[in-house]
């Protein structure tokens, strides 16, 4: 059996094209792909200020739906002329990974999600970052994935919180991979 995938998609886009960015995502782009085989989900979340402005999460049933033809169909050289025109502008970061440890349970409706990724680190890291965010983030649901796209040299940890809340990280738990830690951002759901 394939490993689970995730998509996930990070953007700050300037205050002067934010509105049409928003309004793409809602209007276009989530739906598009929220719609496509494969594509478990298809998730936006906001950012309470340490992370990119905007997320966007979509769970796969793996990595090859990216090469589907119906997702080919929607993407690279056949996107919309609005898809081309706002990401020309907005530059969102796109990165793939499978899952590695935790669930394969796509992601849930939380109040509090967090990402955080890793650099520098592979699959065989998983199982240290799995067990440092379970001793550190009681009551969440934890999952890691390695990296594919654009490369794969990092993990990505998705962290979903029952409660309008994220415990305080405890880096101490995540051993030798604090010091790898390139990001970790809290987001709520977005609400257009």
């Amino acid at each position: 059996m394939t490993a689970r995938g995730l998509l996930l998609v990070v953007a700050d886009p300037a205050p002067s094209i934010e509105e049409e960015f928003n309004a793409w995502y809602d209007t276009e782009h989530l739906p598009e792909r929220a719609a496509l085989p494969g594509f478990h989900t298809a998730m936006r979340f906001t950012s309470l200020g340490d992370g990119p402005r905007y997320a966007a999460l979509y769970d796969l049933t793996d990595l090859s739906v990216l090469d589907s033809a119906p997702y080919q169909a929607v993407s690279g050289a056949n996107f919309s002329p609005w898809t081309r025109r706002v990401m020309a502008r907005a530059h969102p970061a796109r990165m793939t990974a499978r899952l590695v440890a935790g669930t394969a349970a796509p992601t849930g409706p939380c109040p509090r999600l967090m990402i955080l990724k890793f650099r520098d680190c592979g699959a065989a890291d998983a199982a240290q970052v799995m067990a440092g965010l379970e001793a550190s983030l009681p009551h969440t649901r934890c999952r890691v994935f390695a990296g594919a796209e654009p490369s794969a040299d990092f993990l990505l940890a998705v962290v979903e919180s029952p409660a309008p809340t994220i415990p305080p990280l405890g880096l101490d738990h995540l051993g030798e991979a604090r010091g790898r830690l390139a990001m970790a951002a809290t987001y709520r759901p977005y609400r257009g």
